[in-house]
């Protein structure tokens, strides 16, 4: 994910030694520096002092001990931005032991692709410029909405995980294809413009998916028997009890468990 914001901020316009990047991994970082151009620091704490916006795109396992190796390199002015999973920023600031302005981002997976959805909180200590400053940042590789933080969990199970459920759908609709007959590149290909040209059309039309639904199944038609189909065996109820159980596993995890 660090990697697409890095894509994303310079195929903004943002000049690339402006970016600074340390990672663990020599031959990630320096296929990134040969793609993008950035300025590469030999430690967090480097990259750090010279920065006065900080991106913590880390797994939140290894969060505590980052935060503790940078905390006294860290301008008292500087913004930082975290997209470690579960990690509420109460437990940010509280890591570096001294006030900080902290904002907690949720991305997706399409972020790869510039076409990302991410949801944003404001810590205690950040202000209107700090939110200015990271939906800049966010832009450069899609949405963003700004949440309370109480809702990032279910922003995770909604559009975060949400990705996978689309992917689900597509495989499902693949495997019918080819059972039928189809071979299974026409039927991706099939399937993922399909995919693509649907999302199109809910985000150009902005009109609910329920009316969208009507404009396709004609009375008596195709779509209408599949619809009755997926209504009969529970299609809706699958979805929420999903939506619930990622929602129910987030909480857990921003809780330690």
């Amino acid at each position: 994910m660090g990697q697409a914001m890095v894509r994303g901020l310079v195929i903004k316009s943002v000049y690339p030694q402006n970016i600074t990047v340390f990672d663990v991994d020599a031959k990630k970082l320096n296929a990134l520096k040969k793609e993008t151009h950035i300025r590469l620091a030999k430690s967090n704490r480097q990259c750090v002092s010279l920065s006065d916006i900080v991106i913590l795109a880390v797994k939140p396992q290894i969060l505590r001990e980052v935060i503790e190796e940078i905390a006294s390199s860290l301008d008292p002015n500087c913004l930082v931005i975290s997209i470690a999973a579960g990690m509420p920023i109460a437990r940010i600031e509280q890591f570096f032991k001294k006030p900080v302005s902290v904002i907690r981002v949720m991305p997706n997976m399409p972020a790869l692709v510039l076409a990302g959805m991410s949801a944003f909180s404001l810590g205690k200590h950040a202000n209107q410029r700090h939110r200015k400053i990271a939906e800049a940042v966010l832009s450069a590789f899609g949405e963003m909405e700004q949440v309370p933080e109480k809702m990032l969990d279910l922003v995770t199970a909604v559009s975060g995980s949400g990705p996978a459920y689309f992917f689900l759908l597509a495989e499902k609709l693949i495997e019918a294809a080819y059972e039928s007959g189809m071979k299974v590149d026409v039927a991706k290909r099939l399937v993922y413009q399909t995919a693509f040209g649907s999302g199109k059309v809910m985000l150009e039309s902005r009109e609910d998916p329920e009316v969208l639904i009507e404009r396709v199944a004609s009375k008596g038609g195709t779509t209408e028997a599949a619809l009755k189909v997926y209504q009969k065996q529970g299609f809706g109820k699958s979805v929420h009890d999903a939506v619930k159980a990622a929602f129910k596993r987030s909480r857990e995890i921003s809780q330690g468990k």
